[in-house]
């Protein structure tokens, strides 16, 4: 438990740090991020065995996020020279690489630097150095009151398939707690920054981000169940990998950047 505590003040005080910088600064963290979140997802899936196919998949992470987060005109190109390359290991191999290989490889390092760079996009948006904290909010308080409210009056099972231990009543705690977190950050743009908060919408806000948190959380269990996974990773003492920690925020900064840019949340 000390060590879980520990690691998490320190994530916590890094994860604090890179949301307060400026966006070159976010980029690199998020790109950091996604490329860590790759490399334990490759081993999850068993493609670390082909190591030229890994170190494109790491590659591709780094460029996919930089292009779209600063030029949307160089991503076509570099989707286009990424599956070539895909194409030209996988006629180059032999027999031991097999197309699903490819598609997995492919389809991983899309989605998640495709969902992560919208951290990026929120930031670029008006208010977004407020907007940004919001993906957090609706993640970690998601997962933090599906889990107290889980223990506490969890009755029925939600997805036993996938994950036992989550119950109904836990998700709906979580969908409550991120509600309840919209609505205090609210409060808190409105009488420690002096702007204004739309509330109803921010309810709004806090139920959307929590649906695709506990989302992403379920797709995630059903990789590691799949593949006989406890954990992504051990990167984060006591919490396992970086998959583990930002399934949720994965899955809910492009929710979080729908919102954003179709509901007023923050005005002046």
């Amino acid at each position: 438990m000390k060590q879980r505590i520990i690691s998490g003040v320190i994530g916590a005080a890094l994860l604090v740090a890179v949301l307060l910088s400026d966006t070159i600064i976010l980029n690199i963290g998020m790109a950091s991020v996604a490329f860590i979140a790759l490399l334990e997802m490759y081993g999850a899936v068993g493609l670390t065995k082909y190591l030229p196919l890994q170190i494109l998949g790491l590659a591709a992470s780094f460029a996919f996020t930089f292009a779209y987060a600063f030029a949307n005109k160089l991503l076509m190109p570099l989707m286009f020279v990424y599956v070539v390359a895909l194409f030209a290991l996988y006629m180059k191999k032999d027999g031991n690489l097999k197309l699903h290989d490819i598609s997995k490889m492919f389809f991983l390092t899309i989605f998640i630097c495709f969902f992560l760079v919208h951290l990026v996009f929120i930031r670029k948006l008006p208010h977004g150095q407020y907007l940004i904290w919001t993906v957090f909010i609706g993640a970690f308080l998601t997962d933090t009151f599906a889990y107290i409210v889980g223990r506490i009056f969890g009755r029925h099972k939600l997805c036993p398939r996938l994950s036992p231990k989550k119950t109904v009543e836990g998700s709906v705690g979580g969908l409550f707690g991120a509600c309840a977190g919209m609505l205090a950050y609210g409060l808190i743009m409105q009488y420690g920054f002096g702007l204004g908060a739309n509330y109803p919408n921010l309810v709004l806000l806090g139920l959307a981000s929590s649906a695709a948190a506990q989302f992403g959380d379920l797709a995630a269990s059903a990789i590691k169940r799949q593949y006989g996974v406890k954990d992504y990773g051990n990167i984060i003492p006591g919490h396992g990998g970086i998959m583990d920690r930002f399934d949720s925020v994965i899955f809910a900064a492009p929710v979080v950047y729908i919102v954003a840019t179709n509901l007023i949340l923050i005005v002046d």
